[in-house]
């Protein structure tokens, strides 16, 4: 839910903070290469110590930066937001093909990763468009704004 929160709301936060719309639009394609980066590492990881680990890693480094926006909103903050975000952007997705074939074996794969893929579709849609609703009832992306 929360890749299309960020990637449907980060452009427009950043510009909300400051950054120039060029920038704010580039911090989406540079989410993108990073992304590639971080699912090659994910992949390279998996390998070797399965996919547990590269998992937790993707989600603990949302986290932390997830922290450290809601604290500082500062120009580099938020490209730091965004790139190390981006780094984790798609590193489930692969992965969950693994999780589903070492839990539930390779008979019902398929269907039992499409269905996982179905949800987080749906959810994230659910995301985006929860995110747009409070900005537009608020005014902004703050929980003080108005």
């Amino acid at each position: 839910m929360d890749d299309f929160f960020v990637t449907t709301h980060v452009a427009a936060f950043a510009q909300d903070r400051g950054l120039g719309a060029l920038f704010a639009g580039n911090l989406l394609a540079f989410m993108g290469l990073t992304g590639l980066a971080g699912v090659i590492a994910s992949g390279w990881a998996s390998d070797r110590l399965g996919p547990v680990w590269p998992t937790a890693a993707a989600f603990a480094a949302r986290i932390v930066v997830f922290a450290w926006i809601a604290i500082d909103q500062s120009p580099v903050s938020i490209a730091v937001f965004a790139l190390v975000f981006g780094a984790t952007f798609l590193v489930t997705a692969p992965l969950t093909v693994v999780f589903v074939r070492q839990s539930f074996g390779t008979r019902h794969l398929g269907a039992l990763a499409g269905l996982i893929t179905m949800v987080h579709q749906i959810f994230g849609g659910v995301g985006a468009y929860a995110g747009a609703a409070i900005f537009d009832a608020t005014g902004g992306y703050q929980a003080h704004s108005s």
